[in-house]
């Protein structure tokens, strides 16, 4: 009796999870329903609304794209005329700048060779008057160099018996001026340092006579007198 009892008991339990499970299958298939109405169809409308309206933004676009490109060949075609005209006006003025240059390329050469003939006639007349101008002022400046080297001559010869007459004074231990004679010897050609010498040498005499006659004649070697 108890095992009846018990399978009764199972069977029952059994049936009551049987049920459950249906139960559970029927609310998740109405609930996939409700999904479906609600949300899948909703949205793939929409997917569909938005498809034809980018369709129509599509064919919108191609046929603005059509129209400028027609307007932009006509106007690349405009362009066109406009500028071949243009090149077709350059050209003419070219052509007639060109003929213009030409003829007066034409008369600057013949103005430019009757002036140039007109320029070696009148060179050559100047070359035959600095000719003879040169001539006669080559005679006048010899005559004057002539003169002149005279001058210079007789100024020199006046100078160095002058300068010997005063080195001769100067050098004359009666008469012995040392300023004079490092003037002297300033005046001469010697170098630097054979000045300096004899003129530490002239001090020194100038200081003590007894170095006189011995300094004398050493400025006397020195300066070839």
């Amino acid at each position: 009796m108890e095992n009846k009892d018990s399978n009764k008991v199972e069977t029952a339990k059994g049936s009551g999870v049987n049920k459950s499970v249906i139960i559970g299958a029927i609310v998740v298939l109405l609930a996939a329903g409700g999904y479906y109405q609600f949300s899948y169809v909703p949205a793939q409308r929409a997917a569909e609304e938005a498809a034809a309206a980018a369709a129509a933004e599509a064919r919108a676009a191609e046929e603005a794209a059509a129209a400028a490109a027609a307007e932009a060949e006509a106007a690349a075609a405009a362009a066109a005329e406009e500028a071949a005209a243009a090149l077709a006006a350059e050209q003419a003025a070219a052509t007639a700048a060109a003929e213009e240059a030409a003829a007066a390329a034409e008369a600057a050469a013949a103005e430019a060779a009757q002036a140039a003939q007109g320029a070696a006639a009148a060179a050559a007349d100047a070359v035959q008057e600095a000719a003879d101008a040169a001539t006669d002022a080559g005679a006048e400046a010899a005559n004057a160099a002539s003169e002149a080297a005279e001058s210079a001559a007789d100024a020199a010869s006046e100078a160095a018996a002058s300068a010997a007459t005063a080195g001769a004074a100067a050098l004359d231990p009666a008469n012995f001026n040392a300023d004079a004679v490092k003037a002297l010897i300033d005046a001469s050609t010697l170098d630097a340092t054979t000045k300096t010498t004899l003129k530490s040498a002239v001090d020194s005499a100038a200081s003590n006579p007894a170095l006189l006659d011995g300094v004398i004649a050493q400025v006397k070697a020195a300066l070839g007198l």
